[in-house]
């Protein structure tokens, strides 16, 4: 063994039973295990760190303590491990111990400390601090009610790249009833949040878009093509594409085929008008194959959760699609009707 290669075997040696590097390669397995979703292994390795004064892996174990993850569930132990993070100047774990005190989470509520610990994580850049300090401005949690930051906090978010910040500042730019309206600014900060991906935003969009307002003309096309972006996840944008389809757009016929589609998808959702029209769309055959079965099935259900004329309509529908079954094949969709449920 020559002398170089015997060095740096000692070296090795040397480095890989010092505290330090003990410490770091418990991190990384701690990390690595909770990547892949072993939590049992991940609180192993990095509980030690924690009680070590380590205040990254103090927020990570406040966490895994505070959801049940590789651990028993203990709030009162999450909360203190995410005071000791704080303290250690982790910035999420100022944000966590923050929200902890300001809902009285695993310790009493202090609205006064919260928003403390909220303030020094917000100033220290977290996007998510400032989107809860700007809410406790805006609904005067723990402090009087102040607009003005409010603002001023959601404007840092969403200036910070947060899309939930952009639409938050949108929200409270056009709302009438806050003092702080401004519908220019609100479209334009609304916008970017549904450019960002932001499915609320894609959603509100569409909505403004479909009834006008805001400063904005009135415009179907621009409603349906932000509504398709957040349908897959919005029940009430697959509500208004329904709506749009059936009824067509800028004077064009209805498309029964994408109105079976999207009406289909928010009625599974629960959504009373769509819960109608697919009835109608079933009885009068369009967009689909005539089913009078399918129309008394969508019928019931939506005697059942609509309301006012969409209510009357589904009693029309119902009994217009009862007098083309037989006794056996109404009671049989009556069974299927009582056992619906709307999907989440």
């Amino acid at each position: 063994m020559s002398y170089a290669l015997s060095r740096f075997r000692l070296l090795a040696l040397f480095l890989a039973v010092t505290p330090g590097a003990t410490a770091h390669a418990e991190w990384d397995a701690g990390m690595i295990a909770r990547q892949r979703g072993d939590f049992a292994a991940a609180y192993r390795e990095l509980r030690p760190e924690a009680d070590a004064g380590a205040a990254d892996a103090q927020e990570i174990v406040g966490q895994m303590l505070a959801h049940g993850q590789g651990v028993g569930k203990d709030e009162k132990a999450a909360a203190d491990m995410f005071r000791s993070a704080a303290a250690n100047g982790s910035v999420p774990g100022m944000l966590a111990f923050g929200t902890a005190a300001l809902r009285g989470i695993g310790m009493p509520r202090d609205e006064a400390l919260g928003l403390h610990w909220l303030t020094r994580a917000a100033t220290a850049g977290n996007p998510a601090a400032m989107l809860v300090l700007g809410n406790c401005h805006e609904n005067a949690i723990g402090t009087p009610r102040n607009v003005l930051l409010a603002h001023q906090w959601f404007l840092k978010a969403a200036q910070g790249g947060s899309a939930d910040g952009m639409l938050r500042l949108a929200d409270l730019l056009l709302s009438p009833t806050l003092g702080a309206n401004d519908d220019a600014a609100g479209m334009q900060w609304l916008t970017k949040a549904a450019e960002a991906g932001q499915t609320n935003a894609q959603s509100k969009l569409a909505a403004i878009f479909a009834a006008g307002g805001h400063g904005v003309p009135r415009d179907p096309a621009a409603a349906a093509n932000w509504a398709r972006k957040a349908a897959f996840k919005d029940h009430d944008s697959a509500g208004l594409l329904c709506r749009l389809y059936r009824d067509g757009m800028e004077g064009a016929a209805p498309d029964n085929a994408l109105a079976f589609r999207w009406c289909t998808a928010a009625a599974e959702s629960g959504l009373p008008d769509a819960i109608v029209t697919l009835s109608a769309l079933y009885l009068d055959g369009k967009g689909t194959a005539g089913d009078p079965s399918a129309a008394l099935y969508w019928a019931l259900i939506g005697t059942d959760r609509a309301s006012g004329p969409a209510r009357q309509e589904a009693m029309r529908l119902r009994d217009a699609a009862t007098v083309k079954l037989s006794d056996g094949e109404r009671e049989a969709v009556r069974a299927r009707a009582r056992a619906w449920h709307a999907l989440p």
